[in-house]
């Protein structure tokens, strides 16, 4: 059933009363035109009779109880005044001539010529209503969202003026402009997006998304597919919760294989929640086979992801630890505020950990602070803690995305890469490189971050890898880069999880260091190890958030960026953490303070 009526209908059938029904077909119009996409609400009296959505020449099959139905129509957003229809059988109509629409049409291209998914935003200005096409669980249009997979956009919208925000993903400037839209006319506009990031080597990846198919929301997985590629995702495995499924068929439809790669893969959802959730690619899918081959749940972590790890033939696989409270996961396995082995099983299983939101490390709480209260253990600076207890688990930062209004492009990581083009990426390198740490975490920003001793011609450490200095002197090299959109005014070199002496660089401390281009800083740095250390770099805006681009819940966020650590031996005898708390205990289940 097609709507909240036809189910009413159905259920009436069910019951033996579905004769009472008229059948009809509803027409909405406009100045003489059909309007497709219109909603309708009905109402019989203080009775809710749902709503429905006009396709096609503006029409919609209904069966309504006779009698007298109020109908309120919306179109693109604007309602109208309510319009009271007699049902006695037969079609009906609703006049709504007060809309007065026109159309937009954009092609949008990089600066070669070859059109771009994208993702575009319409609001209304100065009276003008926005748009609310469809809701959150919608593909092309969203909201005031317009998603292109092939670069073109034709959108109804109510006569006015327009603020339009044009973007894919922070590799691309975004355009902001403006467009009035005339009664009956069009209104065309080709908007070229310059790719002014360059990330040669790296690939950027969201290794944590769902749809419908995961069972605990409503939004298409086609639209899944398109949020990312209009968010310039370059790899994305398929994530379901509880049954591994693929974007094979979508990214067919939408002619963008080859330009965002994948693998079929799952996210494993049992209790206790939230803790006990892993994702994991790649995985077997078997067609028409339960939950498509993949394993069923258990109540504990340690089960899960021994039963991940030895799934399809105890093939090779990336396990990822969803939203941990870490200090459940590895302190407090019986959740009692009192530390303990935890689930230690799992230690050596998982590869990568979410530590998001990693902006909060630009203040070092011990709880993530929401709205002046503790909301949960601070995961990006327990995962520091983690480090100095000598845990090699890397860190990732992902969307969980379950809606596709902004539900992509958030959060994202760039993986190193054997190759830039999306065609040739491989799954099982993917997969590789994130167990090894290869990953640098973002919410936009693009950081580069690597180590070597100084006065050696090796070839420097990235994330992840290990560096041999026996002098204790260590060069970095760090730079950063943002689209026109964002911006970043604080580095900081972390050594061992705290920040390092005269390695933080500020705009307001020295502002010689921060560019205004896209080149937003560049800087070799010298350190001097006594003992063996950790290295991460932090790069960050203090007081500015990310803003509309991104939409209203990832817009809250400070730009950040943060790379994962070069584990660097000083004495030969192999990296040894060094066991700091960093100032406060090693973390329990969070409890909130009293």
């Amino acid at each position: 059933n097609a709507d909240l009526p036809a189910v009413r209908a159905a259920h009436e059938d069910s019951n033996g009363t579905g004769d009472r029904l008229q059948r009809g077909m509803l027409q909405v119009t406009a100045s003489n035109r059909p309007i497709s996409g219109a909603r309708v609400e009905l109402t019989a009296g203080e009775d809710s009779l749902g709503t429905v959505v006009t396709g096609a020449e503006g029409k919609v099959p209904v069966r309504l109880p006779a009698g007298s139905v109020k109908a309120v129509v919306t179109i693109d957003g604007q309602q109208f005044a309510p319009r009271d229809v007699t049902v006695s059988g037969g079609d009906f109509k609703l006049v709504v001539d007060e809309y007065r629409g026109g159309l937009v049409q954009l092609k949008i291209v990089d600066e070669g010529g070859p059109p771009l998914p994208a993702k575009v935003e319409f609001t209304g200005r100065d009276g003008t209503v926005t748009p609310r096409w469809a809701p959150d669980t919608a593909e092309f249009f969203v909201r005031n969202l317009a998603y292109t997979a092939g670069g073109t956009v034709q959108a109804r919208l109510a006569a006015g003026e327009y603020d339009v925000t044009i973007s894919h993903g922070p590799e691309y400037n975004a355009e902001f402009t403006k467009v009035k839209i005339e009664a009956g006319g069009t209104t065309e506009r080709t908007v070229v997006l310059p790719r002014v990031v360059a990330t040669e080597g790296w690939v950027s990846a969201d290794f944590h998304s769902h749809s419908t198919p995961s069972g605990d929301n409503t939004s298409s997985q086609l639209g899944r597919v398109l949020n990312l590629a209009a968010e310039h995702i370059e790899f994305a495995p398929c994530t379901e919760h509880n049954r591994v499924s693929t974007y094979a068929d979508h990214l067919q439809a939408l002619q963008l294989t080859g330009k965002l790669a994948s693998v079929e893969g799952m996210e494993l959802t049992g209790q206790p929640l939230p803790l006990n959730h892993q994702n994991v690619f790649p995985m077997r899918l078997r067609p028409r086979t339960q939950d498509g081959g993949g394993p069923v749940t258990d109540v504990s972590p340690e089960a899960q992801m021994e039963r991940l790890a030895a799934w399809d033939d105890n093939s090779v696989k990336l396990i990822q630890q969803n939203h941990p409270d870490v200090g459940w996961l590895f302190y407090d396995k019986d959740g009692n505020q009192q530390p303990d082995g935890g689930y230690e099983r799992s230690f050596g299983l998982m590869n990568v950990m979410e530590i998001h939101p990693i902006d909060k490390l630009l203040k070092r709480d011990r709880f993530d602070i929401r709205n002046g209260k503790p909301a949960e253990n601070h995961t990006a600076l327990n995962c520091l803690q983690l480090l100095n207890q000598g845990f090699r688990i890397y860190g990732v930062v992902n969307t969980d995305s379950h809606y596709n209004y902004h539900g992509s492009g958030g959060l994202r990581i760039w993986l190193k890469s054997s190759t830039d083009d999306p065609a040739r990426i491989s799954s099982d390198e993917m997969r590789d490189v994130s167990r090894e740490g290869r990953i640098i975490m973002s919410n936009g920003p693009y950081l580069e971050a690597s180590f070597g001793e100084a006065g050696s011609a090796a070839a420097q450490a990235i994330s992840g890898e290990d560096l041999r200095a026996s002098s204790g002197k260590v060069t970095g090299r760090i730079r950063v880069q943002c689209a026109n959109w964002m911006d970043i005014d604080t580095v900081q070199v972390l050594v061992n999880g705290r920040p390092a002496d005269g390695l933080t660089f500020t705009r307001q401390s020295h502002p010689q260091l921060f560019g205004a281009g896209v080149v937003k800083f560049e800087k070799s740095v010298d350190l001097q190890l006594s003992s063996d250390s950790h290295l991460i770099v932090l790069a960050g805006h203090s007081t500015q958030v990310l803003g509309s681009v991104v939409g209203p819940d990832w817009g809250t966020q400070h730009p950040t960026a943060l790379s994962n650590p070069v584990f660097v031996d000083v004495d030969g005898g192999g990296f040894r953490a060094n066991r700091d708390t960093l100032d406060i205990p090693l973390p329990v289940k969070f409890a909130a303070p009293k």
